[in-house]
């Protein structure tokens, strides 16, 4: 990922939507990309009342491609913790070796097919999760809730690691050096960032893996 998949501000973070996708998602289907389109900009839709939304234009899309989606298979994750909304409608191929495909809406615009390579497809419905690493060794997955979980999954409470009253995202030290006029030298961040409450150094803040087939990329 070259853009930065986790942007922190005052006390909550948002997601890069893009490099959340790109963990999920291969090849673009560009030819199934355009009959989507087509399908879905159709104006008889705009007939309906009320007017069917993208997700029902994109499940009537795979039925009329012979396509199938399964249970719990249309996913909608709002802007709480990704930078721009998205709908996802999970569909596969007939056939006994299946392809699997996600059918991506960003912000409501047109969708576009890529293929799933996603081992599991209950990975798509966590689009809160970012992972907090320590140089020192130490590692913590949050969801932005009130626990955070190490490495083999114990849950601990955020006020039994930082502290009670301590938040996890602070002011920048580097930032506030050069606001106070301590050093010259502007950091480029955003302005926050998570220090280890072990250490005290700056932690690495990112995505965390997404399991994919093998050979997928």
């Amino acid at each position: 990922m070259t853009r930065d998949a986790v942007t922190l501000y005052d006390s909550y973070y948002l997601i890069d939507t893009r490099a959340w996708l790109d963990q999920r998602t291969d090849t673009h289907h560009a030819d199934k990309s355009s009959s989507l389109q087509t399908f879905t900009g159709c104006d008889v839709f705009d007939q309906y009342r009320p007017s069917m939304d993208i997700t029902g234009r994109m499940q009537l899309w795979c039925a009329a491609n012979n396509l199938t989606v399964g249970d719990g298979a249309v996913i909608d994750h709002d802007s709480q913790c990704l930078a721009q909304a998205v709908t996802i409608v999970l569909a596969a191929t007939p056939g006994p070796r299946p392809d699997a495909l996600a059918l991506v809406s960003v912000d409501g615009r047109a969708p576009e097919v890529y293929a799933d390579i996603t081992t599991d497809e209950g990975y798509w419905n966590d689009a809160t999760t970012i992972e907090i690493a320590c140089t020192g060794g130490l590692y913590w997955t949050w969801d932005g809730g009130a626990y955070l979980h190490t490495a083999d999954g114990t849950e601990q409470r955020i006020t039994t690691v930082f502290g009670l009253g301590v938040p996890v995202i602070s002011r920048c030290r580097d930032c506030t050096a050069f606001d106070d006029g301590a050093t010259d030298r502007m950091c480029p961040c955003p302005g926050r960032a998570i220090y280890c409450p072990d250490c005290g150094n700056r932690c690495r803040v990112r995505l965390p893996e997404v399991p994919t087939f093998e050979g997928a990329r």
